[in-house]
């Protein structure tokens, strides 16, 4: 029997997957001398791998061709187009750290104090076995106390630590999967990953096998007393198409929810924002941007920037007048900014999220939210009820009858009571003094007019 390379190699292609067979055997040459198959290999960790991970398949095969046994030659190629290199791809796991995200560049206020208290812990002690799952929109910064944490343990020589978005995690999964390494990317993970910062957990949704994967590597993790560390735009029982073992571990760990920055952490924010870049805003700048700019912290680091481009751009002082004619182009009118933060107030003061206020659901604490929106827009803003039906994209009929039976509730409930005076002088107080104490007492006594 006349024994070559060729035949030997398709063999092999028959026992083992395609894609390891394209990626580790497919490009190689080799020769049969003496009863002894040699394979030429373009370098040592081709060499090694194989040996290492398909040394009993090639053995198998050997032993159907009467061969004795097998060696390598290590041979580099002379011309750079036969380069066969085949990439180590778990060698590297994860991102790199930004190092300007850290928790002394991180501005703290009531909106996100215990989202960066757990973080700092978690970067100063190392607790054991502790899953926290960060939730909030865009810009509220997740990301910033994510790899702050990162960033405080590496400056600790503490390198253990992986840093992934949810998109990169499904991407190792198939470039694993794809050259058949997959136990080999797991094991990786299990073995030197002490802290696991993954964002964006419901980019996952649908996503059922890698679920399934992040599951079994989820319990491992925590049950070796190790920290991970979620971010994503919703609740875990807010996710869809998502695997109930994956939402049941989400749950069972620390929830925090950052929300949008209140009136004074967006003070702080532009104060240090216009710091960084060597400025010192006007108090009358930083309070007007803070009433004005309601939305998350990238809008209030543009709207910085931008006055400050200005200035420079025009020579001239920063100045009122100036914020003013920013705010202007930016688009922001004052009475959709207050309708805004009434919007927010609410949401927050019951934990629920805006796009629940409006949605469908007929839940009881959302409809309770709604009316009592609908309520301060009618008597704290004076709108009319045709204004408040557009925003709601509900009919006449339908705000009055929910104005009706708020008030009908709070006269008969008085926690009830209790609770939306606590809210409407909150959301007063955010209205910049637009209401004087005579002025909210009225309210308060007053029944709404049709």
């Amino acid at each position: 029997m006349n024994i070559n390379w060729e035949k030997i190699k398709d063999r092999i292609k028959e026992l083992l997957p395609e894609t390891i067979f394209k990626v580790w055997f497919s490009s190689l040459k080799g020769e049969v001398s003496e009863e002894t198959l040699i394979i030429e290999v373009p370098n040592e960790f081709t060499k090694n791998w194989i040996k290492e991970n398909y040394q009993n398949i090639i053995n198998q095969v050997l032993k159907e061709f009467n061969l004795k046994g097998f060696k390598f030659l290590v041979n580099e190629p002379i011309k750079a187009q036969q380069l066969v290199i085949p990439y180590n791809p778990i060698s590297v796991i994860g991102r790199n750290f930004c190092p300007k995200y850290t928790f002394k560049d991180f501005i703290v206020g009531k909106c996100n104090e215990f989202a960066f208290n757990v973080c700092y812990q978690i970067a100063e002690e190392r607790p054991k076995g502790y899953l926290v799952y960060l939730c909030g929109n865009f810009g509220l910064g997740k990301t910033h106390l994510t790899q702050a944490v990162g960033n405080g343990l590496i400056s600790k020589g503490f390198e253990r630590v992986y840093y992934l978005t949810a998109q990169d995690f499904l991407n190792y999964m198939i470039k694993y999967l794809r050259s058949g390494m997959i136990e080999s990317f797991k094991e990786k993970i299990k073995h030197e990953c002490e802290v696991l910062l993954l964002e964006e957990i419901h980019f996952l949704a649908g996503k059922e096998y890698t679920q399934n994967e992040l599951v079994f590597l989820l319990d491992y993790l925590l049950d070796q007393g190790k920290t991970v560390v979620f971010t994503s735009l919703k609740l875990p029982q807010e996710l869809q198409k998502m695997d109930s073992s994956l939402r049941s571990r989400l749950s069972s760990g620390l929830i925090i929810r950052l929300n949008t920055p209140d009136f004074a952490t967006r003070k702080k924010i532009i104060r240090h924002k216009a710091k960084k870049k060597g400025y010192d805003f006007p108090y009358e700048v930083v309070e007007y941007l803070a009433h004005q700019i309601r939305g998350d912290i990238r809008q209030l680091e543009s709207a910085v920037l931008g006055l400050i481009a200005r200035s420079s751009l025009l020579k001239e002082p920063i100045t009122l007048s100036l914020a003013k004619e920013l705010v202007s182009e930016l688009g922001i009118k004052e009475d959709s900014n207050q309708i805004e933060m009434i919007i927010e107030a609410t949401c927050k003061f019951f934990g629920i999220t805006k796009e629940e206020l409006f949605s469908s659901s007929r839940k009881k604490e959302l409809s309770l939210s709604r009316q009592i929106v609908m309520y301060f827009l009618r008597n704290l803003l004076k709108k009319s009820l045709k204004e408040i039906s557009i925003i709601f994209k509900k009919e006449h009929s339908t705000i009055i009858y929910n104005l009706k039976t708020l008030e009908n509730k709070l006269r008969k409930d008085f926690s009830l009571k209790i609770k939306v005076d606590y809210l409407l002088k909150e959301v007063s107080k955010e209205l910049s003094d637009t209401f004087s104490d005579v002025e909210y007492n009225k309210i308060n006594e007053s029944d709404t007019s049709f």
